[in-house]
């Protein structure tokens, strides 16, 4: 009841940072990857080419989040949201009207900054300023566009190239974007009666980007942090661009890797809710610090089992950490740093996530060109995981004192 009692007294905002990232889609792994082999065959490019022009695109994204990401803190939300918005549904019609190369790397390019980078950044950035004392629930309710849209678009995007092909399926996606999404957003922040000060802009507009960039170099729990930071977004990362060689290895049926996507999404929304809770009692820093075990507990569970059985147990515990992660991910820096700059704070480790989840197919695909086994590589990721916990809980044992 307090749930249904909280999300209706703040439907507007909460619905605002819900649909940017539920509509984050179009930029996301899970639906680039459905269009991969239809413009490999219409562009006469080969999967490593696609591979590595997703790749360049992808890091060249995440080094335009900081200075771009950083306006949020200095022009009004409901412009940056349109600016966002409009940029987004421009990046579709740049996929659909690709023909080569060099226009393919720009469609990515923009598909990445604005889907996966920016509209993401206004749901976390938003929704952590204008929520204190219930931060951690506002951003687990906004969080929840992910395993929807996760559910939603693979099936409308899968239909819709069968249908359609893949040009105009992209085009359509662009074409709702600027008929439904941009006016429900705006429609949402114009009409408050009473705006929360996370729906327009922090007060004094936010101090430079240098010295919010600054406070994050200077802080000796954000160094601790650093390791942890990298896990999900790498080790998640990795697995799931060469999740057919792991079910291969692993000897998962088709069947079971299907069910294995359906329990890690329906986990994730577990994990979103409990984590709301979580972090309003005990704080994100808190929580933080221990939020990639279930992650490793996952991945020592791919590692140690075969068997169809194996794959939605251990995608289900990989999708409540993932829940918690989420959540956690953007409740800790307003705790840490307030919300002055926030903006310009979260863009820059957003940036790291994205360089990692960038780098680590690549390194997980050179790792098994080489000869190492799956079984291996999966034991090196959990040694990894479990190590940069350590760190972790020294920074939120130093945060706490603080």
């Amino acid at each position: 009841m307090f749930w249904i009692d909280f999300a209706r007294r703040n439907a507007r905002p909460l619905l605002f940072g819900a649909l940017h990232a539920f509509y984050s889609a179009p930029g996301q792994t899970y639906v680039i990857g459905l269009f991969v082999a239809a413009i490999g065959a219409s562009l006469g490019l080969s999967a490593t080419e696609i591979g590595a022009l997703y790749l360049a695109a992808t890091l060249t994204s995440a080094a335009t989040l900081v200075p771009v990401g950083y306006w949020i803190d200095h022009v009004r939300l409901v412009h940056f949201s349109a600016a966002v918005v409009v940029g987004l549904a421009l990046a579709c019609f740049a996929a659909a009207l690709a023909s080569g190369p060099v226009s393919l790397f720009l469609a990515f390019y923009l598909l990445r900054l604005t889907g996966q980078g920016l509209m993401m950044h206004v749901e976390g950035t938003a929704t952590a300023r204008t929520f204190d004392a219930e931060r951690g629930r506002a951003l687990a309710i906004t969080a929840l566009g992910i395993p929807v849209s996760e559910v939603v678009f693979p099936l409308l995007a899968i239909a819709g190239i069968d249908a359609f092909g893949w040009r105009p399926t992209y085009a359509a996606m662009g074409v709702v974007a600027l008929v439904v999404i941009f006016p429900v957003t705006q429609w949402l922040l114009r009409t408050f009666r009473r705006a929360p000060p996370g729906m327009t802009r922090p007060e004094g507009g936010g101090r430079s980007l240098m010295a919010g960039l600054r406070e994050i170099v200077r802080s000796r729990v954000v160094l601790l942090l650093l390791p942890s930071l990298v896990v999900f977004p790498f080790l998640m990362t990795a697995v799931m661009f060469h999740i057919r060689t792991i079910a291969d290895d692993r000897l998962w049926s088709t069947a079971g890797l299907a069910a294995a996507f359906g329990s890690m999404a329906a986990a994730s929304v577990v994990g979103l809710v409990i984590s709301g809770i979580l972090v309003d009692r005990f704080s994100a820093r808190r929580i933080y610090a221990v939020a990639n075990l279930p992650l490793v507990v996952g991945l020592a569970l791919i590692a140690s089992t075969t068997g169809p059985w194996s794959a939605p147990l251990a995608f289900a515990v990989i999708g409540f950490g993932g829940g918690l992660l989420r959540t956690t991910f953007n409740a800790i820096w307003p705790e840490l740093f307030g919300v002055e700059s926030l903006g310009a704070i979260r863009a820059a480790f957003t940036t790291l996530v994205v360089f990692a989840s960038g780098l680590s197919p690549l390194v997980f695909g050179v790792a098994l060109d080489g000869g190492v086994s799956v079984s291996a590589l999966l034991w090196m990721l959990i040694a990894y995981g479990l190590a940069a916990t350590v760190p972790a809980i020294l920074a939120a044992r130093m945060a706490v004192r603080r």
